[in-house]
């Protein structure tokens, strides 16, 4: 019996270890994989612990996504490109390899809304995340972007990253937006923390477009129930990047029909809809 963790602090709202479970037993591969309360000042004693054996890999969530990159032995080259992880894999050597899957959660969660390519993106925020939704819209093709948060300082590391994949980007602080500023953009993803957008609402006003806001607890945001366009809640996306993991720390080939499975069985154990 292999060993799998999702580490973060405060961990214990995490469904990661009800969808991860269901994945295991399904598939029928012996991994136990837990939650594990774990503050920036223990990764290093955590990736020693990885690397002695039994562990098949760890999910990575606040506030650990950039601690863990400079204690890996091997980086994909999106992590590299992002700067942050969400993925550590271990191999039969110990040998601890980063991964960000948190684009595949961005893109499933979209395709089941049937968004599968699209010209214009507006993120909220500008942390780990939102650098994931800006690679992910680079693979849905996204031209241009809007990048809106309180202070344009800390936009910096997005911008650079989008335009790094040749989109044209624009920088909006808050207070300088017009009433119902969001109701024309086709897809807004909110990185924002939980009740991060709720004073937000007057300015960015009653969407019609897409609207993926990766906050889920409490749900519905304040920001979901303004929107009048489809929401889809951190939950379709936190599902898609398990099914991910899952594919990465179990080893098992996933052909078409494996991932729909999978994918269908985490849905029903946290008991969401999937779209589409």
């Amino acid at each position: 019996m292999l060993r799998a963790a999702v580490l973060g602090q405060p961990i214990g709202h995490s469904k990661s270890p009800v969808l991860h479970s269901t994945a295991y037993a399904l598939l029928e591969v012996p991994i136990d994989y837990r939650a594990i309360d774990l503050s920036p000042e223990q990764a290093e004693a955590q990736a020693a612990e990885l690397r002695a054996g039994g562990w098949a890999g760890c999910s990575v969530t606040m506030p650990l996504k950039d601690v863990f990159v400079p204690l890996m032995d091997e980086l994909s080259d999106r992590v590299r490109q992002l700067g942050a992880l969400n993925t550590i894999i271990v191999d039969a050597q110990g040998r601890l390899r980063g991964e960000n899957t948190d684009v595949d959660g961005i893109l499933g969660a979209l395709a089941d809304a049937g968004v599968r390519q699209v010209e214009r993106l507006t993120v909220l925020g500008a942390g780990n995340t939102t650098l994931a939704a800006v690679a992910a819209g680079a693979e849905l093709g996204v031209r241009e972007l809007r990048i809106v948060l309180r202070n344009e300082l800390k936009a910096q590391k997005v911008a650079a990253l989008a335009e790094e994949l040749g989109m044209h980007v624009r920088v909006e602080e808050l207070g300088s937006l017009g009433e119902g500023a969001l109701a024309a953009d086709p897809l807004v993803i909110s990185t924002l923390p939980p009740h991060g957008a709720d004073d937000w609402l007057s300015a960015l006003g009653a969407g019609t477009g897409v609207l993926l806001d990766v906050a889920y607890d409490p749900w519905p945001s304040a920001l979901a129930e303004s929107w009048v366009g489809p929401v889809l809640s951190g939950e379709h996306m936190l599902v898609h990047q398990a099914v991910e993991q899952v594919r990465l720390f179990s080893g098992v080939n996933f052909d078409e029909s494996v991932r729909e499975n999978v994918t269908n069985a985490l849905y029903a154990s946290i008991g969401l809809h999937r779209e589409g």
